[in-house]
């Protein structure tokens, strides 16, 4: 006890005679402090984007020009207190990075931290959350992404929306023709074929045998009913499993495949999986064989350089386009992108472990050491911004069936998600790319 007195009556002494520099750091901790945690101006009242759904809710805040919080935001929107002004067409979130406040703070650091940590863990239960994902959102990605649930981002040559079911028919077009150069002598593995609607369409119209991996039990039922109907029986063959683990999908002595597909695969594998997955399906595929990506990601120089300006069609009135664009390095753009990872690993997609949080040079490094040789890489940046804005469209008009058989509070987070969505890809703070590469 004496040695533990003496020692405080040092420590005592000690701050006594540099009193001077322990305050001085006292104060510039509650300086930087207060300077991280400033609340910035919005440029425009934020009423412009987010209006008041209650006549009892305070409109002050979106009225006056102070940026409101994320978490705010958030709590906000899924609680019915506020709606977007505009958010049919997709833009209405275009510019809400001027408007909200977005911070690293602890309360992101610890909800990404548990995020994170149950991701890092247990893939059974990851597969029981991909299921019951899946099985709850059916319906609803039924009427937003049609009766083919594609997951094909539409090609948009003429940037016009209503070209959205012709452009996705014209990307399945270049997928087998200009990319996988498909024909009755390959062997097509699509590793995350979802509701099979691609995988049966190049085995129907290219007569090329097609294995394709879903991952759920519902999935699984309407790719084989619509193998039915259009009669590609022979050369369909569909295995259910976790796509993560692509020897435990295939079936032994299988033979090897000239040609691969992986559509937002790494969405849910992940980053530090990427190097795990591509090397399984390097070894599921012959020499030479061509695989494709399709893949969304992080801009690698996210702070440092000017992101390029997007061009939307259908641009709201009060929305110029030289608005939309955003600057990379804008404050709390590194902050946004977290805040709206943990709010889709939260609300929309359990269980994922998003690859946006790797860049298109880091995958395509990955690929390399993989034993693949990237010969092609397309941007659909811009394609997926508009087409993100449609399913935002069709999304709204089916707002009362959604409400009906999900409930509220589902369709309030993905009124949400897919705004936020479209606004992200609008102003490139995440990325869509084809990636076309060659086992060597």
């Amino acid at each position: 006890m004496d040695g533990m007195h003496m020692t405080i009556k040092d420590m005592a002494q000690l701050a006594m005679l540099h009193w001077a520099r322990v305050l001085t750091s006292v104060v510039l901790f509650l300086g930087t402090y207060r300077w991280i945690s400033r609340e910035f101006k919005a440029p425009f009242a934020p009423s412009t984007i987010l209006v008041p759904s209650t006549s009892t809710y305070p409109s002050k805040t979106y009225t006056s020009r102070k940026k409101i919080s994320a978490q705010r935001l958030i709590d906000d929107m899924l609680h019915g207190r506020i709606e977007l002004r505009d958010a049919k067409s997709g833009q209405g979130m275009a510019r809400i990075a001027d408007v909200v406040s977005f911070r690293f703070d602890y309360v992101l650091a610890y909800r990404m931290f548990f995020s994170l940590l149950r991701a890092a863990h247990s893939e059974s239960r990851d597969r029981s959350n991909m299921e019951r994902f899946v099985l709850g959102s059916d319906s609803l990605l039924e009427e937003v992404l049609g009766p083919d649930r594609l997951p094909l981002v539409g090609y948009m040559c003429e940037g016009l929306p209503e070209q959205l079911e012709a452009g996705l028919r014209v990307q399945m077009q270049r997928v087998a023709v200009e990319y996988l150069d498909l024909s009755a002598d390959d062997r097509l593995l699509d590793v995350n074929a979802q509701w099979g609607d691609l995988a049966v369409y190049l085995a129907h119209d290219f007569s090329v045998p097609t294995c394709a991996i879903v991952a759920t039990s519902s999935q699984l039922a309407h790719a084989t009913n619509l193998t039915g109907e259009s009669q590609a029986q022979r050369f369909m063959r569909f295995v259910t499993g976790d796509y993560r683990a692509i020897r435990e999908c295939l079936p032994p002595g299988a033979p090897l495949f000239t040609k691969a597909l992986a559509l937002d695969a790494l969405d849910m594998v992940g980053p530090r999986n990427i190097p795990r997955f591509l090397r399984m399906v390097n070894e599921a595929m012959e020499r030479g064989g061509r695989l494709l990506l399709q893949v969304t990601t992080t801009p690698s120089s996210l702070g440092r350089q000017p992101s390029a300006q997007v061009q939307l069609a259908q641009c709201g009135d009060d929305l110029d386009s030289e608005d939309v664009a955003c600057q990379a390095g804008s404050d709390g753009e590194w902050a946004e992108h977290w805040w709206y990872h943990w709010f889709r690993l939260r609300y929309i997609q359990p269980g994922a472990d998003t690859s946006m949080l790797v860049s298109i040079e880091q995958v395509m490094t990955e690929l390399q050491k993989a034993g693949y040789e990237v010969i092609q890489l397309e941007s659909l940046t811009a394609d997926a911004a508009m087409t993100a804005a449609i399913w935002c469209a069709r999304l709204c008009t089916a707002k009362h069936q959604i409400e009906m058989e999900l409930g509220v509070e589902t369709y309030r987070a993905w009124e949400l998600y897919l705004n936020w969505t479209q606004s992200m890809f609008a102003r490139t703070r995440i990325h869509k790319h084809f990636i076309l590469a060659v086992k060597r």
